[in-house]
């Protein structure tokens, strides 16, 4: 019985750490500065290689600004973003890449 425990605590712990293993470089992001007052970089921990469209709701949900990428096979560290144009308040940025991985930040723009 004793041998049967410590073998699923061993199986198990091997699953975690080839599923860490697999995450995608949009989990990664994040953007600086945040607060924002015009000009933000979306940043990744590790090179993109897929096309990006980022997404910026308000808390309404209306999408007020959105960016695209187009970057077949060139690695992507950095996104630059223009939100000059959004009032102040807190926004919800999404980043939907054409893999279908998805991630939300919150955005204050001051």
């Amino acid at each position: 019985m004793k041998r049967l425990i410590l073998l699923i605590v061993v199986t198990i712990g091997l699953g975690l750490t080839s599923f860490s293993q697999t995450t995608s470089p949009i989990s990664t992001a994040f953007l600086t500065p945040n607060p924002v007052e015009g000009k933000a970089e979306l940043m990744f921990d590790e090179p993109v290689l897929e096309n990006l469209t980022v997404v910026v709701k308000d808390l309404t949900g209306k999408v007020v600004a959105e960016f695209k990428t187009d970057m077949p096979g060139t690695e992507c560290k950095k996104i630059d973003l223009n939100l000059e144009s959004l009032r102040r308040g807190i926004y919800i940025c999404q980043i939907i890449g054409s893999s279908g991985k998805t991630k939300t930040l919150r955005l204050q723009k001051t």
